[in-house]
């Protein structure tokens, strides 16, 4: 890592951070995980939207090669990086895997997940599709949340399923045993797979299967990828503030979301607390270190962090830099000069 334009960070975190974090930046530790915060950040935005918005997160995933798949954009993750290891979802999502890379045919599939781990029944629905060609393969799923769904009604709906699965597998009869199973599901020839399954699996917030079938749940997340680009962008740039700061930087982000309408609910966070939860604890960094009238917006517009300067000339073209809270500035943000290749302006 190259020397920072301004002092060099202090790597020890600032504050106990022993709670589990949903948008937990202590996470994104290499360029690969730090690739997919844009993913996430959106993601998150959506399971757990604090609107009307429908609550449905759609994935697209292609299948390269006899072993390997990725999803399309920057995330350039193998798909058995899509629940983190220690998440209950692992032996479901090691299945969905071996499912895309071993199966030769169209299949559709449903994984639920009863309240426990989460406040709210999460369910997976996903098809794969095999071009004529055979080139390529596709892998279209949508996460959806919702609160109407008790635990015997997941595991009623997941008996219904298994019942009529061309696979051949244990009858959940609890809802731990259900979360682990992949329930594979055959679609009648001609007809469109969610189209199929939204007969299967009823729920009351009609406008989740009517998002999936036009088209809305996609564009939602187009919009909310787009929004997280700019709301992750102090952090991706100056990835230094996952040391001196991350749960101020993850309130930021969170805080940033919300001004572009995706807003986030702590409740619906079954993974964990939200970085602002955090913040408002009477430990929070804000009140011990920095002072109680310090806003989350000063994170990123100045305040004093006692690092110096939050503005200063690059030495090399003169550009005005902006430091964020907390960080530091590793290379010149203008992009002409940063870029190896460019003409120094």
């Amino acid at each position: 890592m190259p020397l920072p334009l301004y002092p060099e960070p202090n790597l020890v975190p600032s504050r106990n951070m022993s709670k589990e974090i949903a948008l937990d930046l202590r996470r994104y530790t290499t360029p690969e995980r730090l690739g997919s915060l844009i993913f996430d950040t959106a993601s998150l935005a959506i399971e757990a939207a604090d609107s009307e918005l429908p609550r449905v997160n759609p994935h697209f995933f292609i299948k390269k090669g006899e072993d390997y798949v990725i999803a399309p954009g920057k995330d350039k993750r193998d798909i058995s990086e899509m629940f983190i290891k220690d998440d209950s979802a692992t032996n479901a999502a090691l299945e969905i895997r071996k499912k895309l890379l071993t199966e030769d045919d169209n299949f559709s599939y449903v994984w639920i997940s009863g309240p426990g781990p989460w406040p709210e029944t999460r369910i997976q629905v996903g098809t794969k599709k095999i071009t004529q060609s055979k080139k390529f393969e596709y892998l279209k799923m949508y996460d959806i949340s919702t609160a109407s769904l008790p635990k015997d009604k997941c595991l009623q709906l997941g008996q219904l399923l298994v019942s009529i699965s061309p696979e051949e597998v244990d009858y959940p009869k609890d809802i731990d045993s259900l979360r682990e199973m992949v329930i594979k599901i055959q679609i009648p020839e001609g007809q469109d797979p969610f189209a199929y399954l939204s007969k299967l699996i009823e729920l009351p917030e009609k406008k989740i299967w009517k998002s999936i079938l036009e088209g809305v749940a996609d564009k939602n997340k187009a919009k909310a990828v787009r929004v997280a680009v700019n709301a992750t962008k102090s952090v991706r740039l100056n990835p230094n503030v996952i040391y001196t700061d991350p749960i101020g930087y993850g309130a930021y982000i969170e805080n940033r979301m919300g001004h572009e309408g995706f807003g986030m609910n702590p409740k619906r966070f079954g993974c964990g607390n939200s970085n602002n939860s955090l913040l408002a604890t009477k430990n929070n960094f804000l009140t011990t270190t920095i002072g109680p009238n310090l806003t989350i917006g000063q994170l990123e517009f100045g305040g004093g962090d006692g690092l110096g300067p939050q503005t200063f000339s690059c030495p090399n073209c003169g550009y005005e830099n902006r430091r964020p809270w907390g960080g530091y500035v590793y290379i010149c943000q203008n992009e002409r000069c940063s870029k190896p290749d460019a003409v120094v302006c």
